[in-house]
């Protein structure tokens, strides 16, 4: 029985949303895919900005403003810790500075969808941003890394030798 009431109280990164999105002592933003799309066709021809964004189907962002040692902030991060811990999260970075973290977590759920979780806690403030799109694991690991720009070079550079060669 006790089992049956621990399983029925383990949230999935959507539920744990909807919890905390109707909360007043929350902030909470969220864009579908319909509002990226229109942002796209106004916002210039960036094409690796193109590229991302059309790939993404909604951008979900929670934030609490409290004090860390509060009874709210405690059960939110660990509603988090916990969602990410089931939810087959991997961890892509980690910060931590002077009283500020940084973590970002990625998973995949299915034929190039992903989950980005980027959670930020710093004195007095904890957000959480959700991304969700269609990405592939190479596209996720370019974005995380720190040479991307050398590495579209690279790309780019071998792809013009083989044209030659």
């Amino acid at each position: 029985m006790l089992f049956i009431v621990a399983a029925t109280q383990a949230q999935t990164l959507q539920s744990f949303f909807d919890k905390y999105s109707n909360d007043e002592r929350f902030e909470y933003v969220s864009v579908g895919k319909g509002m990226m799309n229109m942002a796209n066709a106004f916002g210039g021809n960036i094409k690796n900005n193109d590229k991302m964004t059309s790939k993404m189907k909604s951008i979900k962002i929670l934030t609490l403003k409290a004090e860390s040692t509060s009874p709210l902030m405690k059960s939110v991060v660990n509603d988090i810790d916990q969602v990410v811990a089931k939810g087959n999260f991997e961890s892509a970075v980690e910060s931590r500075e002077k009283g500020e973290m940084v973590h970002i977590y990625y998973r995949f759920s299915g034929k190039d969808d992903a989950d980005m979780l980027i959670m930020t806690k710093e004195r007095g403030e904890f957000s959480l941003i959700w991304i969700n799109g269609k990405m592939t694991k190479e596209e996720m690991m370019h974005t995380f890394s720190n040479n991307g720009k050398a590495f579209d070079q690279m790309n780019n550079f071998n792809n013009e030798e083989s044209k030659v060669s």
